[in-house]
């Protein structure tokens, strides 16, 4: 699979989180078996549409937030991902901010 980031952002991005060689590849495994999981799960509408179609949209923040969730659990850090995953959550049904 194709990520959206170069190896520079990959790398800048596992000492952050203080991975080793194989946590990184382990993370990247596990966010591509994620969205393989959504693909054998897509709507009607899509199922035209190869896997490398259906996820060449997806933008660089989308990678980050899974690569720091993903991430915090190879290293060992659950609840932080549990944490970060909830406020995502928990903002979707967040009403705009309305500007004074």
């Amino acid at each position: 699979m194709k990520f959206p980031v170069d190896e520079t952002t990959l790398t800048s991005w596992s000492s952050l989180l203080g991975l080793t060689e194989d946590q990184t590849a382990a993370t990247l495994r596990h966010i591509e078996e994620t969205l393989r999981l959504g693909y054998a799960h897509r709507p009607t509408a899509l199922r035209l549409l190869t896997f490398d179609e259906v996820t060449a949209g997806m933008d660089i923040d989308e990678l980050a937030l899974m690569f720091l969730t993903s991430g915090l659990r190879v290293a060992g850090h659950h609840e932080a991902a549990h944490a970060i995953e909830m406020r995502v959550f928990i903002a979707q049904f967040k009403p705009p901010r309305q500007s004074d």
